[in-house]
């Protein structure tokens, strides 16, 4: 009796899951499913991460610490590498990502026990960098256990769900960070961070099936010399990424020195943030497969260039309304383009070698571009100049990326993980 219970309950199951995400090959629907509830878990500290650069500021936080905290993912992106390589051979790609993880979103525990900004952004600064570190592993893992012509859709699939919860959970985070504080707060949702590294450890991946990974300088510098292609869109994305880091640091100055806004108000913003980033996914993730990654980066790239065009001419909080949409389908085309883009990009069976290049061409981007804003205010010059400027750039970052030439998402890929029996 309760066998066929059981099993009355997995066939409604897979006829739900059916009609929300479409049919999905077993292996499949198991590993999204994993990385989905793995999304819902650590959404309430993505959300909390908007509030961060607020808090740091109404801490007292300099215009040029804020900055640091801007670069402090990048600075992530730089050292990936070579922390990766503390791991021993064979340790294993998933589960290299799993430790690092913990480590990272368990590091919130420790803002419990700081009490001014320096404390914060040190513990910032550890979560950043370690969770950094399995980045380039991350795409591997994708390109395994997705195939090709699913893997949009399946990304979009567990980023809609991530976004939702984070829409859910913003305006909630902004009353209890006006309640209880952010010692209080943080310490919380890193207890979910943590579970979603549970959760996403049942992915099933046979990493025997993987090609294997070439990442050695002689490696990087080929790819630099032979493949121009990849050279001129990293260079797309270095403009793109100098012209909206470098206002990045200058965004809580408008909300907190300018406009005083509440954690209540900058809650509610962050809400029209995370509804544009649920339909960005919902655009976006179908879209992708069909058109291919490069393309949705070129839209996003110009969407972006609203986020500093609205804060150069900000009054009110209506203002910012805009950008804060803008932002939310930016941050969505970024996260599939980006390594859809990378995927259509390059051989398949040279995928570690260019998402470490990509990788550390982006960390070396972030750790100097989040300081140029900072400058220009301390040089005497309008704020606004900084933020026209950033417009510029990302203009000039679409311009540039017109000039990769693909003819379309990427049909075929390297060996995916075999197909492991679904727990039915």
């Amino acid at each position: 009796m309760q066998n066929s219970v059981s099993a009355w309950f997995q066939s409604q199951w897979r006829i739900l899951s059916t009609r929300l995400f479409g049919y999905l090959p077993p292996d499949v629907r198991h590993n999204q499913f994993a990385d989905l509830f793995a999304a819902l878990s650590f959404g309430p500290l993505v959300a909390s991460l908007g509030f961060i650069p607020v808090v740091l500021r109404n801490l007292g936080a300099p215009p040029d610490w804020l900055a640091f905290y801007s670069a402090q993912p990048f600075i992530g992106f730089v050292v990936a590498p070579w922390l990766a390589m503390l791991f021993p051979r064979g340790f294993g790609l998933k589960r290299m990502a799993l430790v690092a993880w913990a480590i990272s979103r368990g590091s919130f525990l420790l803002i419990g026990f700081v009490t001014g900004w320096p404390g914060l952004l040190a513990v910032t600064a550890l979560f950043w960098i370690v969770e950094a570190v399995p980045s380039p592993t991350y795409v591997r893992i994708m390109q395994a256990v997705f195939p090709v012509e699913l893997r949009g859709r399946v990304m979009a699939n567990v980023r809609i769900a991530l976004s939702i919860v984070t829409l859910l959970a913003t305006a909630l985070l902004g009353w209890l960070l006006d309640t209880i504080g952010y010692r209080a707060l943080f310490p919380i949702v890193s207890i979910g961070g943590i579970g979603a590294v549970v959760l996403f450890s049942r992915l099933r991946l046979d990493e025997s099936k993987l090609p294997p990974s070439r990442t050695s300088g002689g490696a990087l510098t080929k790819i630099l010399k032979q493949d121009r292609r990849f050279v001129v869109f990293l260079l797309a994305v270095v403009a793109f990424g100098v012209g909206w880091l470098s206002v990045g640091p200058l965004l809580p100055l408008v909300q907190v020195d300018q406009l005083h806004l509440s954690y209540t108000e900058i809650g509610a913003l962050t809400t029209v943030n995370s509804v544009f980033f649920v339909i960005g996914y919902m655009v976006l993730g179908r879209w992708i497969d069909r058109a291919g990654g490069v393309q949705v980066l070129r839209w996003v790239f110009l969407i972006g260039a609203i986020v500093p065009l609205s804060y150069a001419f900000a009054d009110s909080v209506w203002i910012l309304i805009p950008a804060f949409a803008a932002m939310g389908f930016l941050n969505a085309g970024l996260d599939l383009g980006m390594l859809n883009a990378l995927i259509q990009l390059c051989d398949p069976d040279e995928l570690g070698a260019y998402s470490s290049l990509q990788y550390t061409v982006v960390g070396m981007r972030g750790l100097l571009a989040p300081f140029i804003g900072v400058w220009v205010v301390r040089a005497g010059l309008p704020m606004s100049w900084a933020f026209l400027a950033g417009a510029l750039l990302i203009g000039t970052a679409v311009v540039i990326l017109y000039r990769v030439r693909v003819s379309g998402p990427v049909r075929s890929s390297a060996p995916a993980a075999a197909p492991t029996p679904a727990v039915e």
